[in-house]
């Protein structure tokens, strides 16, 4: 899936370069041209009425697309044509009246995901977003991947598929691949897998065993489970030394050897390869979230 999503992320960088004026002044063309494929690998076809129903008409208005789960929308989607803004407000009251979970906002290139059900303001409600020519396409699938569409199995209509909404996950994947908590680690080996999964489906590169602890605290802090008021952030049995803190430093004033920033926390990396499993299993398990569910995958 990835050559053909960069294949197709390379494909709409030249169309835009090609044809960006033609875009600024056409809706139905930077829908067909850019907001349809990028739905379609996806698996919402704008072809398939099941799944993708354009011009859905409701008693407060009528958004670009609902897409469907078992003939229910659980997303609205508003498209604009290139570099033109929805109007967010009137699609989120849109989705709040009438149940909908989530809304999509997109002029082909920039893309804006948000949570409507969120007691939040406005700009809280958004949990993810990303920009079709100026991110990276790795990066560009992990944000994505929240509106993936398998099978009503895996996703069920009404539940959020929420990155920051931590009670409330919907987006699953199949979890092919090594328990974190089964993961022997083996001292002066690189690990053999490439990848971390978590129970929302997000993923993280895996390039040395450091990585897996790192991505286990970008994770818990992309997904809300950790915020400012749970710094700092202790390994079992240790009075003065942290895994996580606002600032690199130690109960007793000693630096972290090799910080790392995530986010707007750093954490300390100074590990060896059997205490980044330990360390990532221990703040998963801290912050409520079952590591037998995180999987490493070849």
């Amino acid at each position: 899936m990835f050559k053909e999503f960069l294949e197709l992320i390379i494909h709409f960088r030249e169309l835009v370069n090609k044809y960006r004026v033609d875009l600024e002044k056409s809706e139905s063309l930077t829908r067909y041209c850019l907001v349809d494929p990028f739905l379609r690998i996806w698996g919402w076809d704008p072809e398939d009425p099941s799944k993708v129903r354009p011009e859905f008409t409701t008693e407060m208005g009528r958004p670009d697309y609902a897409l469907l789960i078992d003939d229910k929308p659980v997303i609205y989607v508003g498209v604009k044509a290139l570099g033109k803004q929805e109007k967010i407000e009137q699609y989120i009251n849109y989705c709040i009246t009438t149940g909908v979970p989530y809304f999509i906002t997109t002029d082909g290139v920039r893309w804006e995901i948000y949570d409507t059900h969120i007691p939040k303001p406005l700009p809280e409600k958004k949990i993810t977003e990303w920009n079709i020519i100026d991110d990276d396409p790795a990066e560009i699938i992990r944000r994505a991947f929240v509106i993936w569409r398998i099978n009503k199995q895996r996703l069920e209509a009404g539940t959020p598929l929420t990155l920051q909404h931590s009670k409330t996950v919907t987006e699953k994947v199949e979890t092919v691949g090594t328990p974190l908590v089964k993961v022997e680690a083996r001292p002066g080996r690189k690990p053999l897998y490439t990848r971390l999964i978590f129970p929302d489906g997000k993923l993280y590169n895996v390039k040395d065993w450091r990585d897996i602890f790192v991505a286990t605290a970008s994770w818990l802090i992309d997904s809300g489970k950790v915020s400012k008021q749970d710094m700092p952030i202790k390994p079992e049995r240790s009075r003065i030394r942290y895994i996580m803190n606002d600032k690199p430093v130690h109960k007793d004033g000693s630096k972290f050897k090799v910080p790392k920033k995530v986010g707007e926390y750093y954490v300390e990396t100074n590990l060896s390869s059997r205490r980044s499993i330990k360390w990532a299993i221990t703040l998963l398990s801290r912050f409520g979230v079952d590591p037998s569910k995180v999987f490493l995958q070849e």
